[in-house]
């Protein structure tokens, strides 16, 4: 476990000594079934509405639109990944199916769950072992090659770019050996989400449009591709700056939206309290949650789009990332 990790847990024993009222908080949360079905079908809607539009007008809607619809359906990816939106093991599975159906993003939730728990939240900003930190060999690659920065910023606009981008720099770069593991992934779970996402594709494709088709998978590529603004500018804000404290807080309206995200230093103390419940976390003990973030999601990515994409400032394990940062906050 790393010291980070174990400076959560220490702090939550003290908040919990002060304040136990905490613990009734504790749990899952079934109600955020709701949410995430009106997030599918709001993604189907868009699918639906743009069946007759040009494909640069896809796009578009998919860069303005879907993202940010993907991203608040992977709050609940996250969600699952503590077991916070039903407790049974089926009844998690069904919500990450569920899921599944809006974002179709094949098995990489199961992915995700597989090495979020077992490697971030124990081993919270340890290089060697947390799977959210970016890879220090291709982070200082990009660092240093401008053109490729530029290549892959335009890659990630298209749909697919980014599967085209992350075979060339597997090519270009090798991985940084580290220590990553993963709990085991059930494979025929994985196998249904992985065909209920061909199957959902085929269906738009087939019974709606291509452009329905084109726009779920566009939207699905660009949540996730440096031009994921929200998705992007979250990851940055929550670890990835140089600065003192363990986790930061981002407190802005996003976190309608998104579903409380911006609460992610109470959510590294408390990981067994559903986003539900976690801005009361922040009012029971506000000197405890001080880590405010000085920028929003959008800021964030805005200052590192405006690098044309630079690890620098972003990444605590490139050198000189802490004077990117301090020039950025000062």
């Amino acid at each position: 476990m790393s010291i980070d990790s174990q400076w959560h847990i220490q702090r939550s024993q003290d908040i919990l000594r002060q304040y136990p009222q905490i613990r009734e908080y504790f749990g899952n949360y079934p109600l955020s079934i709701l949410p995430i079905v009106l997030l599918v079908l709001s993604q189907w809607l868009m699918a639906w509405l743009v069946r007759d539009l040009p494909w640069f007008a896809v796009g578009g809607i998919a860069f303005l639109v879907g993202q940010f619809i993907l991203h608040s359906l992977g709050v609940f990816v996250h969600e699952a990944a503590h077991n916070l939106i039903f407790k049974s093991k089926f009844g998690s599975q069904f919500a990450l199916w569920l899921i599944i159906c809006g974002s179709l993003s094949f098995g990489e939730s199961l992915t995700y769950i597989g090495v979020h728990g077992k490697t971030h939240h124990l081993q919270l900003n340890d290089y060697q072992y947390d799977h959210e930190l970016w890879d220090r060999h291709r982070a200082e690659f990009a660092n240093n090659h401008l053109s490729w920065r530029m290549i892959e910023s335009l890659l990630h606009l298209l749909p697919g770019g980014l599967i085209v981008s992350e075979l060339i720099i597997s090519s270009l770069v090798k991985a940084d050996t580290r220590q990553v593991k993963s709990a085991p992934i059930d494979q025929k779970f994985n196998f249904v989400l992985i065909f209920t996402s061909i199957l959902l594709y085929g269906v738009a494709y087939l019974a709606i449009a291509p452009q329905a088709a084109l726009y779920l998978f566009w939207s699905l590529t660009l949540m996730a591709s440096n031009w994921g603004i929200t998705f992007r500018g979250q990851s940055i804000a929550e670890h990835h700056i140089y600065h003192l404290g363990k986790t930061y807080s981002t407190y802005s309206w996003t976190n309608i939206p998104l579903f409380n995200t911006g609460y992610h230093d109470e959510h590294h103390t408390f990981p067994q309290v559903a986003w539900i419940h976690l801005p009361k976390i922040k009012r029971l003990a506000p000197e405890y949650f001080t880590n405010d973030n000085p920028y929003s999601y959008f800021q964030w990515w805005w200052n590192w789009a405006k690098s044309i994409f630079a690890p620098a400032g972003y990444n605590r394990y490139l050198p000189d990332s802490k004077a990117s940062v301090h020039k950025q906050l000062t």
